[in-house]
């Protein structure tokens, strides 16, 4: 079976969440995640993350800002994802989309309003249940 590493942050502000929609063209495109990727060849889930952040939403982040808050695994019918999931707080620059997605700020209550990756529904389960315990 094929593995795949990602990297996912979990991007907070004022009590909210970031969450953005898979581009037209993609892989279950329509559906919601968090923002992050795939790694390239020889790179550390910290180096993707920060380089997905500024490919897909034109942010900065240090390594020192990303939270390892947790690590999720799911099986698709042909892949095995593995996700690093970040918790990052601080960041620069203004939040850009760069490939034709659709962001959305979202409090814990709007959590289950959205269509989520298969892959990822934990990780908004965990967010709805304040697993993480990032909303006040």
């Amino acid at each position: 079976m094929k593995k795949t590493f990602v990297s996912c942050c979990l991007l907070k502000k004022s009590n909210k969440i970031l969450i953005t929609s898979r581009p037209k063209g993609k892989f279950l495109s329509g559906y919601w995640e968090l923002p992050g990727g795939k790694l390239l060849t020889h790179e550390s889930f910290e180096d993707c993350a920060v380089r997905e952040l500024y490919e897909e939403i034109g942010i900065k982040i240090e390594k020192d800002n990303l939270d390892n808050i947790d690590l999720v695994t799911h099986r698709y019918k042909n892949t095995a994802i593995i996700m690093m999931i970040y918790l990052v707080e601080f960041w620069t620059g203004k939040i850009k989309l760069k490939e034709k997605q659709q962001l959305r700020w979202l409090n814990r209550k709007d959590i289950k309003q959205f269509k989520y990756l298969p892959g990822s529904q934990i990780i908004f389960d965990r967010i709805y249940e304040n697993y993480y315990k990032i909303f006040k």
